[in-house]
């Protein structure tokens, strides 16, 4: 097995089993009494664990050059941890066992994604093509969870996530990974000074917004759909989808080296705020559905242009640490922040009338990214597989 073929299988692996716990967590909460509060508290755990747990796992993977095994440890602690979740009705504290196993599920989940970008990034393979692999499976299992819980019980997102653990610890073992000794920096802040000009700090920011912005569209859209009236078999309908333009616009924007890099996300957030004023104006399906294909190119644009862009504006030797500083300190800080806003908002205002209010986000991260001074095009994509 070639390492192309290898990390495609990883990415198709990985986010098919993370698929059903992203989309439908928040359902299976809701259904053991938690509160819209309790759900953006639960989401706000996940990327604080991600902050925390990320620079010790790379500090690791650099000091001992072991990337390969942290992934192994990664998807054996994360696969055993996310079968605490079911035990959760029968304790007479739920929410606490909720706490307690995400804490653990989080903080052995946090190293794959920066390790699996950065391995990909360092073996000159297309990091556009591979993710797109990944987008494809989360689609299509999505689909296939939203309509095995509808008829099942909503627990079986925590078994399958464990069978995709399981397939992937059979895949590491023969997938040829060379380590880097680029990976995994300790995101110090001597080490990290190099980064901290304007321009990189800009992209933080911008990718701190849409993680503001992300939970509204990934783990409370379940709860969104049942609020006006529509089965899970919509989620995972939507989720497809939403999957099935994130792929068109990765593989589209991949081959054509169009737009620079701040352009393709001020587009990305302003499609997210479309989608969310859609979503605000009507419940109908129809409306709901087209909306995901906003979405999805929006993510894609987002995601391919700020990951693109943090390896144009760092230095050589800061490669790998840009990326988990921008998943550190821009992406899941974000998301922290906007899990407890957007749960808040919910118990508030509602499930739709929340979506009102962060459409606002989408317009601040088109301005954030035009505001970003660089001459690097889109095109430029060899920079970002060197």
């Amino acid at each position: 097995m070639n390492q192309e073929r290898g990390f495609k299988l990883f990415y198709f692996l990985f986010y098919a089993a993370f698929s059903g716990y992203v989309m439908f967590r928040n359902v299976y909460f809701e259904e053991i009494g938690l509160s819209g509060t309790q759900m953006g508290f639960i989401g706000f755990l996940i990327p604080l664990c991600t902050i925390l747990a990320q620079p010790l796992w790379g500090l690791l993977a650099d000091w001992k050059g072991v990337s390969k095994l942290i992934l192994y440890i990664s998807a054996i602690g994360a696969g055993l941890a996310v079968l605490i979740y079911p035990l959760a009705p029968l304790s007479p504290a739920p929410f606490a066992i909720v706490i307690i196993a995400t804490i653990v599920f989080a903080t052995f989940h946090a190293p794959v994604t920066p390790i699996a970008n950065a391995l990909v990034l360092a073996a000159g393979v297309s990091y556009e093509s591979v993710r797109a692999w990944g987008s494809i499976a989360f689609g299509i299992a999505g689909l296939f969870v939203g309509y095995l819980i509808g008829i099942f019980e909503t627990e079986l997102i925590f078994v399958a996530y464990t069978t995709g653990m399981v397939l992937i610890v059979a895949l590491l073992l023969f997938l040829p990974i060379r380590e880097s000794a680029d990976l995994g920096r300790d995101l110090s802040l001597e080490t990290i000074r190099p980064l901290l000009h304007r321009q990189f700090i800009l992209l933080l920011l911008a990718a701190f917004v849409l993680g503001l912005m992300a939970p509204a569209g990934a783990a409370f859209f379940s709860v969104y759909v049942r609020a006006v009236g529509h089965p899970d078999a919509v989620t995972g309908a939507a989720w497809l989808i939403k999957t099935i333009a994130e792929v068109i616009a990765f593989l589209y924007i991949a081959r054509s080296g169009r737009g620079s890099y701040r352009t393709l996300m001020a587009i990305g957030g302003i499609l997210y705020g479309i989608t969310y004023v859609i979503l605000f104006l009507t419940g109908a399906i129809g409306p709901i559905l087209v909306a995901q294909l906003l979405l999805g190119a929006g993510f894609a644009l987002f995601n391919l242009a700020s990951v693109n862009l943090a390896q144009a504006l760092s230095p050589d030797a800061l490669k790998s640490t840009a990326q988990s500083l921008l998943m550190v300190g821009g992406s899941s800080a974000g998301v922290a922040v906007g899990e407890l806003g957007t749960g808040w908002l919910l118990d508030f205002v509602g499930a739709q009338q929340m979506y009102g209010v962060i459409a606002i986000l989408g317009i601040v991260v088109a301005l954030i990214s035009f505001t970003i001074s660089t001459d690097t095009d889109a095109s430029k994509t060899a920079s970002a597989t060197e």
